[in-house]
């Protein structure tokens, strides 16, 4: 796994554990509001509520790459409203679309969704939703933290898309 420890950033290990493409940071960025504090301040050590957060990462990503855009304009659009309507505009100029905001992140999980529905006829699973089992038992210092994001919280990254 690239980059962070899920057992310290527990956001960022819920998109380790269920990114279509497996382990990887740039598919849904949680490290923004979990330790950089863009677009919000998020506890990374909190198990709470990540699995709609990286859910959410996810899909801004997945439209944001399909956009051709390189991820880095996340932290603009993050945290700035404007940055963020220019982006939509910008592609509503290129394309000759009419999107909105609102059509971007339905634009988003759509990609997630198709991914996904690839994946599954590959035979993957939510049992491969899951990090290595030592990094619920063995603490990460200086925090001795374990990833302990329930797999109901896993689950339902895909499962409320």
């Amino acid at each position: 796994m690239p980059a962070y420890s899920p057992r310290s950033v527990k956001g960022i290990g819920v998109t380790y554990a269920t990114s279509t493409m497996g382990a990887d940071h740039t598919a849904g960025y949680t490290i923004c509001p979990e330790i950089l504090g863009v677009s919000a301040n998020v506890d990374a050590l909190d198990a709470a509520g990540k699995g709609e957060l990286s859910r959410n990462f996810q899909a801004a990503t997945a439209f944001i790459d399909t956009s051709g855009h390189c991820l880095f304009i996340a932290f603009a659009i993050l945290d700035i409203a404007s940055g963020f309507e220019g982006m939509v505009e910008e592609c509503n100029g290129v394309l000759g679309t009419n999107w909105t905001a609102n059509d971007v992140v339905e634009i988003g999980k759509e990609i997630l969704r198709k991914e996904r529905a690839f994946n599954e006829k590959a035979g993957f699973t939510k049992a491969h939703d899951r990090l290595p089992e030592f990094m619920k038992y063995e603490p990460l210092p200086p925090h001795n933290t374990v990833f302990d994001v329930p797999d109901e919280e896993l689950d339902s990254v895909y499962g409320e898309l």
